[in-house]
């Protein structure tokens, strides 16, 4: 069998074969990662489907879904800033059409609704996947979601050389290290890690709890999320994470995660008490010289708009949201029809925005984890 679904958590040798897989994938996607995935796999798996992609019997791709009410999304939408799908790096175009078309063909059987949240449209394989689409019979929509600010530079010196040139960020670094005495930190593995985090999560509720995005961390359930999420990125070798200490307290923080030669600017939290001092600021330059010494080019913000980001980069890439369905679907595909004719009336009225990010989105995302 060239490609199947399947409803239950996999066994040991589908982990071995997923590992290979994602070492050596196109874009090999953080949010994909062995040790992060089946993390996830294990704490949805009574909502659990997986797609698999397998010519010749070998795992070339693979796709990992939760049932969330009547929709299936991608296991990863509960924290991803881009969902890349994980197709090997050897695929043939023709491969990679077959990939999609059996997917789409698997979408039909099953009678599944699909939501694909926060797509990359930069992908190397997005025009593939639409060609298939269109060719499936099935009704599809994408739209434009979100967007991903980032910087990128030709080598890793250029991009230090960048940001090092803001007299702004070299001051706040200058002003931090001479009047408080601060120590800046970077973290690989899991050092003094529930410190760390206890601190985090508290600012990051403090920081957030009152804007349209409000901390998923303030419970023990959802710190235990966090620490479960960065233990699986020390485990699969892509978490950095950054901090300012100050007189023996942690004051600002990034969480950052390696993606092939990007550093993923993933979340963040810092003390109001020193909001002059912009430690979240600072960290942004320990960043970059970290980057240069690790050879990494592109600093990628993650999605949002927020306006910070635009001081600091030079490209904007688009996040698109897909929706799959058969057509027998009609309430799924009004509401994704509703959805898209929301956000369109939402870019042209900025109080119907402020409403639905301050008042509706909040809601959302707080019952997410």
């Amino acid at each position: 069998m060239i490609a199947n679904v399947t409803y239950s958590y996999p066994d040991p040798e589908f982990w071995a074969e997923y590992v290979e897989l994602w070492n050596n994938s196109l874009h090999q996607p953080v949010f994909k990662s062995p040790n992060y995935i089946r993390y996830l796999a294990d704490r949805y798996r009574d909502s659990l489907a997986i797609f698999r992609y397998m010519p010749a019997g070998k795992l070339k791709a693979a796709i990992f879904f939760r049932k969330e009410g009547q929709e299936y999304r991608l296991l990863t939408d509960v924290k991803a800033d881009h969902n890349f799908f994980v197709i090997h790096k050897e695929c043939t175009q023709e491969e990679i059409y077959s990939f999609f078309k059996l997917f789409l063909a698997a979408v039909k059987k099953e009678k599944w609704s699909v939501s694909l949240l926060v797509q990359p449209s930069w992908a190397s394989y997005a025009d593939t996947f639409t060609l298939a689409a269109q060719a499936s019979g099935l009704y599809w929509n994408i739209s434009e979601r979100s967007v991903c600010p980032i910087l990128e530079e030709e080598s890793p010196e250029k991009l230090f050389e960048n940001l090092n040139s803001s007299r702004e960020l070299r001051y706040r670094v200058n002003r931090i290290k001479s009047q408080l005495n601060g120590e800046f930190e970077i973290f690989r593995g899991d050092e003094d890690l529930d410190n760390w985090l206890t601190r985090f999560t508290e600012l990051h509720g403090i920081r957030w709890n009152n804007t349209n995005t409000p901390s998923r961390y303030t419970t023990e359930e959802g710190i235990k999320f966090l620490k479960n999420c960065l233990l699986s990125w020390i485990q699969d070798n892509t978490l950095v994470r950054f901090s300012v200490k100050v007189k023996g307290e942690r004051i600002g923080f990034v969480i950052c995660l390696i993606q092939q030669n990007s550093l993923i600017h993933h979340s963040t939290a810092y003390d109001d008490t020193y909001y002059k001092y912009s430690p979240g600021k600072a960290l942004i330059l320990v960043i970059a010289e970290w980057m240069k010494n690790n050879g990494l080019n592109i600093l990628d913000f993650g999605e949002g708009k927020e306006e910070y980001k635009y001081s600091y980069t030079n490209k904007e890439h688009v996040l698109n949201q897909i929706s799959i369905s058969n057509y027998s679907n009609f309430s799924f595909i009004l509401k994704s029809k509703l959805k898209n004719a929301i956000r369109e009336k939402m870019n042209g009225n900025p109080r119907l925005k402020q409403f639905i990010k301050e008042k509706l989105k909040p809601i959302a995302l707080r019952s997410k984890v």
